[in-house]
Formats: C-alpha cells, sequence, structure tokens
C-alpha cells in the first residue's frame, strides 16, 4: 500500500501536480529527510522506467503505482544498464514535459532561503519587504519578484510587507493561500494546526480544499486544522505570538512536557525528559538573546533541575541532586 508520501512523490515526477503543488513538494524536500529518501529511490525508479522502441511514453500516477507494487522495479536492488540513448531520450523528455505543463525552470523559481535547527533568518526581499524565518524553515520565490510577488512557505515565517496596490503579495502553503497588499502577520505551516495571526493590515485566507475565503483584520488570527478541516477565528495577544522573531522564547504558565517542544524548535536540540513530574511542572519565563549554555543555566535555576547532555543533540532533564 502506497502511502502519502509515496504518493506525493510519484505525482510529482509524473508532473500531475499544480505548479504551486511542485513548489511546496521542493520546499518539503530540504527539510524533511524521509521524503527525500523516498523521493530518490522513486527518482531512481522513474529514470529507469522502459521506453519502448523509439516513441517516448510518459507512465501515469497509475502506471507507476502498478509498476511498484508489482515488484517488477526493486528499488535501490536492480543495477540498469543507461545507454546514451536512454539519456537523449530522457533529455527529450524533460523539455516535451516542461514545455507542455508549463512548469517553472530553476532559472525563475532559483532562490531559496532556508533557516538551519535553532537558528532565526532575517532577509529583504526584491520589494523590501521583510521576511523573519523561524527555526528549520524554507522559503522560496521567484527571481522575478516585483511583477508577481509569491512565495512558498514550509515551516513558520513573519512577513513585513510592503504595500503595493498593483502587485497583491500572497503566501503559499500545502493548505492556505493568504493574500496581502501591505501588512504584518505570521503564518505557521509546520503543525496540525496551521495559523495566520495578523498584526496590522487585513488579508485574504483562502482554504485550498474547500475554497472558502476568510478576511483577518488585526489581532486576529485563523487556525486551520488540517486533520478535521475546521477553522477557529480569534483574537490573540501579538506580541506574545510573535516574541519568536525577535529572539525571545517565551513560556507562559505552560506545562514543561508542552514548553518543552517550543525550547527543542528554538534552540534546535532535544530535550528529554522521562520523570512524570518534571514533565508536569508548570514553568513561566521569558528568554531574550540567550544562547543555548545560558538558557540552560536559567532553566535549572527557575527549574530547580538538574540537565544533563547526553550527546551531540539530545539533553536530559531530571530532578537535581541537592
Amino acid at each position: 500500500m502506497i502511502n502519502h508520501k509515496e504518493k506525493k512523490c510519484i505525482r510529482y515526477l509524473t508532473n500531475e501536480m499544480s505548479i504551486a503543488d511542485r513548489c511546496m513538494f521542493e520546499l518539503e524536500l530540504t527539510l524533511d529527510d524521509s521524503l527525500k529518501a523516498i523521493y530518490d529511490d522513486y527518482r531512481y525508479v522513474w529514470n529507469s522506467y522502459p521506453v519502448a522502441g523509439t516513441e517516448i511514453t510518459t507512465p501515469t500516477f497509475k502506471e507507476v503505482q502498478e509498476k511498484l507494487n508489482n515488484n517488477k522495479i526493486p528499488l535501490k536492488s536492480t543495477i540498469f544498464s543507461i545507454s546514451h540513448t536512454l539519456f537523449a531520450l530522457t533529455a527529450i523528455l524533460i523539455c516535451m514535459v516542461a514545455f507542455y505543463t508549463n512548469i517553472p525552470t530553476s532559472s525563475q523559481f532559483n532562490i531559496l532561503k532556508v533557516a538551519d535547527k535553532g537558528q532565526r533568518l532575517t532577509f529583504t526581499l526584491p520589494d523590501s519587504s521583510i521576511v523573519v524565518l523561524n527555526s528549520e524553515s524554507s522559503v522560496k520565490y521567484s527571481n522575478n519578484f516585483k511583477d508577481h510577488r509569491d512565495v512558498w512557505l514550509a515551516g513558520e515565517a513573519y512577513f513585513n510587507v510592503i504595500k503595493n496596490p498593483n502587485a497583491p503579495f500572497t503566501v503559499h502553503t500545502e493548505d492556505l493561500n493568504i493574500e496581502v497588499l501591505g501588512t504584518e502577520f505570521t503564518v505557521n505551516s509546520e503543525t496540525v494546526n496551521k495559523t495566520i495571526a495578523l498584526k496590522k493590515g487585513k488579508v485574504k485566507v483562502s482554504l485550498k480544499e474547500s475554497n472558502d475565503e476568510i478576511y483577518l483584520l488585526p489581532s486576529e488570527e485563523l487556525i486551520f486544522n488540517s486533520n478535521t478541516k475546521t477553522v477557529l477565528k480569534r483574537r490573540f495577544d501579538v506580541e506574545k505570538a510573535m516574541a519568536w522573531k525577535d529572539n525571545i522564547l517565551l513560556l507562559e504558565d505552560e506545562e514543561f512536557q508542552e514548553a518543552k517542544d517550543k525550547m527543542n524548535r528554538f534552540y534546535g536540540v532535544n530535550f528529554i525528559i522521562k520523570d512524570k513530574e518534571i514533565a508536569s511542572q508548570r514553568i513561566t519565563g521569558i528568554f531574550k538573546g540567550q544562547d543555548l549554555n545560558e538558557f540552560i543555566s536559567s532553566l535549572e535555576f527557575i527549574t530547580n533541575c538538574q540537565i544533563i547532555k547526553n550527546n551531540s543533540n539530545n539533553y536530559l532533564i531530571s530532578k537535581s541532586n541537592e
């Protein structure tokens, strides 16, 4: 049975995705190692797809799926002899597919920004709009950005958009499109609950699946659950919700177990809590501009716990020996 990630890989390779979905898939490849591994396997199958005679045929999603289910081409287990003719035919096929499906070339969509683990990356778009990417997030956009202000986001980002009535600014995510003229807002597309939080201005959020449109005003946020397909619109505290863009980790009366997930993402490490009593302990704190070692020292002080480094990326939180 082919899973969701495998289906995405096949649809990408058989060009059964829209341009927007292709861009989102390429962003996901930069962030999801397991998806990248699956894609590499399927691309191997794709490049080795047999060509009958001199006729060039593009396999469909169904054909590739049947071929894999029948195990006629085992992944990474068969060495194929690829002739110069097959290379030529593959090149022709790629050109034909690009022509008939209007897929953007690398020269059109060649700008990718990626924030590493524990990093907040700030940069300026060609129209002078400002973007802050949260840890392990990425943005892709065209080098013809002034005429078509479209960005594709995977993860979480803050946008301060320069107003231009003649060129609306649109953020594309897997489930949502957010269109603005000039405004400040954040988008989090990483978790099940996709969130758009508006600081000022006005945005229109379009749900891809239902085509519903929802407008947000300042200090309003929209939460879309990608599992249940439900939508919640509510007021929110702007400064608290957007603290991360100023390199501030804000923990406000949260259980340690829940706070741990924020800590992991903010610092790009893996804090581990095995003790149930510690996990349920509530924690409050504002940590601004602290590096990992400074944060650990502060955390040990306010929680009366000890934090021990197990390996290069794991930190065990346990009861203090004092």
